[in-house]
This record gives structure tokens, sequence and C-alpha cells, in this order.
């Protein structure tokens, strides 16, 4: 009786932490931002600092609002050297961010001003707060 009590348990257990790595639901806003990451982009940064490129990005991407998280560690003046040709946004920020150590998020919170904006901060996150980017992020 006893190991079927602890069997059970073991597979509740389970079963919650998978759905606690399921991200959580979108917004209406951060849903829109999601579709404009799939746009296919067009660049090309020979020492660019990273302020023109997140510059560049809001300009050719209408509606992206991008955040850039400097008070906690990311520079506006690092170089950046990268190219791409009809490439989706997603995966040119994937490339970009990722190779520098920096992560990303979509905020996702009803009622928030800044609820369906983009976010770069140190880390690992990919899409989503908090989820680190060894996990899934996509549903």
């Amino acid at each position: 009786m006893r190991r079927l009590l602890a069997a059970a348990c073991l597979v509740a257990l389970c079963l919650v932490t998978a759905n606690a790595a399921d991200p959580p639901e979108d917004t209406p806003k951060a849903a829109v931002t999601r579709k404009l990451m799939k746009n296919k982009v067009s660049f090309t940064w020979k020492s660019t600092p990273f302020g023109d490129v997140v510059s560049e990005l809001k300009d050719d991407v209408k509606g992206l609002r991008i955040h850039v998280d400097n008070k906690g560690g990311i520079n506006n003046n690092k170089p950046i050297t990268y190219s791409c040709k009809d490439k989706p946004l997603d995966e040119v920020l994937e490339d970009l961010l990722g190779k520098n150590g920096w992560g990303y998020f979509i905020k996702s919170k009803k009622g928030d001003a800044y609820d369906g904006d983009f976010y770069i901060r140190l880390g690992n996150e990919r899409g989503y707060e908090g989820i680190d980017g060894t996990k899934k992020e996509e549903k």
C-alpha cells in the first residue's frame, strides 16, 4: 500500500512539474508582439553599436517596442557584427542575443502599461519572463 501511495505521489509531482514549465497564456498585446517576431528581416551590421541595432530593429519592425536593461549590464556601445537575409526576427534575436549572454522576453501582463513590450536583459530567458532558454518556450 505504501508503495502504491509513493508511486501515486511521484506521478502527481511529475505532472505538476511538467505543467509548471509550460509558458503562461499570452495577453492579446503579447500575442501581437509574438506575431511580429515571425516577420522576415534582412540586416548587415559591422561593428555597429548595439543601441543603433535596436533603433534599426524598431524602424524595420513597426509596432515592436523594445526595452534594453542598461542598468542591468547591457551596453548600448557594444559593437555588433551580424548579417542575415529574409530570416525570421525571432531567429535573428536568438543568434544575436544568445552569443552575447543576453536573454529576452515579451511582457504578458494584462493591464500593465508595458504589456506586449519586448525586453532584453542579461541571462538566458527565451521568449517568456523567467523561462530559461534551455526549456521549451513556444507552445
